[in-house]
C-alpha cells in the first residue's frame, strides 16, 4: 500500500546545480544549499528577521533526520529510492513503523491518562455577560468617562434585563455594541476578555449589574445574565477521546525513539562554512528595525505529553438560563 501510494507521485528530482554547495553529508549522501534554503523559508525566525546559527542548525537537523529515515526505509524496497518521493516516504514510513510499535492500551492505562489530564475533559465554569464601555480618548478624560458611566449605571441598575442592551447599543464604545454589549459565555481564563472585566463578571451576582470600574480602555459596567457550572465528562463518556489521545502520545514517543536510534547509529558531517554562507531572505523592514533580543526558546513538550486542551467554549450550551435571584459562588459585586 505504501509503495503504490508513493509511486503515484510524478515529481522528478532535479540534479543539483554546480554552484549549489553541500551543507551536510549523511551516510555518503549530500544535502545541498538549495534544499536547506527551501526548508528554512518555512521557518519563522525567533527575532522576526533572519535565522540565527542555532536556528539554521535546527532546520538542518530536520533535513538530516529526514535523510536518515529515507535511507533506512529504502533498505526495504529499492523501488522507493527515488529522491523525488523522499518527503512522502519519510512521513509514510515513519508512520508505518511507529504505528506498528504502539500496542493497544489496557483500561488501567487509559484510566491513568484520564486521571492525569482532567482539564481535557472538563467544561469550565462560565458566566453570560454584557458590557457597557465608556472609552477614554483625546476628547474624553478618565474622570469624564467615569462620570458618564455612573449616569448610565443609574439608568440600567433597576431593570438591567429590560434596559441594558438598549443602553449599550446607544452609548457603549465596546466592540459588542451592536449586540447590546453581549459578550457571550466568558470563562475565568478567557484571554479575549480583559482580566479586570473577567474578574468583575465572576464577582457580580446573576441578574445584577456591577459597580463602575476602570480598565485601560475606560469606564465599564457589566451585567451578568446567567452562569454555567463547571462539568466534567466521566471516564466512560470520554473513553473514545482518551484512547485517541493516548495512542497519539505513544506515537510521538515511538517516532522520537526511532529517530534517536538512527542518529546514534549514523555518521553525519556538517559543513559549517557552507551552512553559514547559504543566503536566506530577511524579513521586510528588518534592516531598518532596531535590534531586539530574541525571545527565549519555548521548551519542547515532553514526548508523550497530552495534547492541548480544547478551547474554553468547547461543548458550550447554546443558552444559559437567566436567574436573577441566584447568587454567584464567588460572591456578589458592589452595586
Amino acid at each position: 500500500m505504501l509503495l503504490s501510494l508513493l509511486l503515484t507521485l510524478q515529481a522528478v528530482a532535479a540534479e543539483p546545480a554546480a554552484d549549489d554547495p553541500v551543507v551536510a553529508r549523511v551516510q555518503g549522501f549530500e544535502i545541498h544549499a538549495s534544499e536547506f534554503a527551501a526548508a528554512a523559508k518555512k521557518v519563522k525566525p525567533a527575532d522576526g528577521k533572519t535565522l540565527t546559527a542555532d536556528e539554521r542548525h535546527a532546520v538542518l537537523d530536520g533535513l538530516v533526520d529526514e535523510k536518515l529515515i529515507w535511507l533506512e526505509a529504502r533498505k526495504n524496497d529499492t523501488a522507493l529510492a527515488n529522491p523525488a518521493v523522499q518527503k512522502a516516504l519519510v512521513k509514510a514510513y515513519l508512520s508505518d513503523v511507529t504505528a506498528a510499535s504502539v500496542r493497544e492500551p489496557t483500561e488501567q492505562e487509559l484510566r491513568a491518562f484520564y486521571d492525569a489530564n482532567p482539564n481535557l475533559y472538563t467544561t469550565p465554569a462560565a458566566v453570560r455577560g454584557s458590557r457597557i464601555l465608556v472609552r477614554v480618548s483625546a476628547k474624553v478624560t478618565a474622570a469624564q468617562a467615569k462620570a458618564k458611566a455612573e449616569t448610565l449605571l443609574a439608568a440600567v441598575k433597576a431593570a438591567p434585563k429590560r434596559t441594558f442592551a438598549a443602553t449599550a447599543k446607544k452609548s457603549s464604545g465596546d466592540e459588542n455594541r451592536a449586540d447590546g454589549g453581549d459578550m457571550g459565555l466568558v470563562t475565568k481564563t478567557d484571554k479575549k476578555v480583559d482580566a479586570t472585566v473577567r474578574k468583575m463578571l465572576f464577582t457580580t451576582k446573576v441578574g445584577t449589574v456591577s459597580k463602575v470600574f476602570t480598565t485601560r480602555e475606560g469606564a465599564n459596567i457589566v451585567w451578568v445574565s446567567g452562569k454555567r457550572a463547571a462539568t466534567q465528562k466521566t471516564f466512560e463518556q470520554a473513553h473514545a477521546d482518551v484512547l485517541k489521545r493516548w495512542k497519539a502520545a505513544k506515537l510521538v514517543e515511538a517516532r522520537a525513539e526511532k529517530v534517536a536510534k538512527l542518529e546514534k547509529a549514523s555518521k553525519v558531517k556538517i559543513e559549517e562554512t557552507a551552512l553559514a554562507a547559504v543566503p536566506l531572505p530577511v524579513a521586510k523592514g528588518a534592516a531598518k528595525a532596531k535590534a531586539k533580543a530574541a525571545p527565549a526558546k519555548a521548551a519542547a513538550p515532553a514526548a508523550g505529553a497530552a495534547a492541548a486542551a480544547p478551547a474554553d467554549d468547547a461543548d458550550e450550551p447554546e443558552e444559559v438560563e437567566d436567574d436573577e435571584d441566584e447568587s454567584d459562588d464567588d460572591g456578589g459585586g458592589d452595586d
